[in-house]
């Protein structure tokens, strides 16, 4: 009987662990934490939470970059009731859900300043369409240019090769008009050759006249 009752205390201790590790358990969402997170679960201090770990009173794992992590079953092992895993779920729920709520949530000078950049590159692509457009019309005129002299040389010579003499006639009304030109410019400068001539003798008489006067005349008048 006296066994019994000594070994009470200690399935009472352990009835109440196996309570708090099932309370604990339904409230975590994750089983490992950092050192930083350890120590707002348990409420000690960064410092003894390392020094623990150096001591071996505490076990850790290695995430592979370096950075230990602890996992809650040693939390509770070591610290048992000082564990409040719940308030260090809901701050990091909180955390998520403000990260995930500004991120969503672009601020407004962020809003405005997407849409000038949108508002630019909209101008900028209107403007290149509209030099492609005037770049597009001007091959069209330049095609379309192309292609009517491109006709008229097929129409004159076909004329020529239908005996019209196209080229033929051309050429021979140019040389008449040069011709008859040149006739005219001869003529009008032996008209005035003529008129240039008659002037000259008139001056030559009046002055041979001039001097043929005697003194007294040319003197007294």
């Amino acid at each position: 009987m006296k066994k019994v009752l000594a070994l009470l205390p200690a399935a009472v201790l352990m009835s109440r662990g196996v309570h708090l590790w099932a309370r604990n358990c339904s409230m975590m969402t994750k089983t490992k934490y950092s050192i930083s997170a350890a120590s707002r679960v348990t409420g000690k201090s960064r410092t003894t939470i390392a020094k623990h770990l150096k001591a071996g009173k505490l076990s850790c794992l290695d995430d592979g970059s370096g950075a230990k992590l602890i996992d809650a079953s040693e939390l509770l092992r070591v610290y048992g009731d000082a564990c409040d895993f719940a308030s260090e779920e809901k701050n990091a729920e909180e955390g998520a859900t403000t990260s995930s709520h500004s991120f969503a949530t672009p601020s407004v000078a962020e809003a405005t300043n997407l849409r000038e950049r949108l508002d630019k590159e909209v101008a900028e692509r209107e403007r290149e369409r509209q030099q492609l457009r005037e770049q597009i019309e001007q091959l069209q005129e330049s095609l379309q240019l192309a292609q009517e002299g491109h006709n008229r040389a097929t129409l004159l010579l076909e004329n020529q090769q239908a005996g019209g003499g196209g080229w033929e006639e051309a050429i021979a009304s140019i040389e008449r008009r040069l011709a008859n030109q040149e006739a005219d410019a001869k003529q009008e400068r032996d008209k005035l050759k003529a008129s240039a001539k008659r002037q000259i003798e008139h001056y030559k008489q009046q002055l041979d006249a001039e001097l043929r006067k005697p003194f007294w005349e040319k003197l007294f008048g």
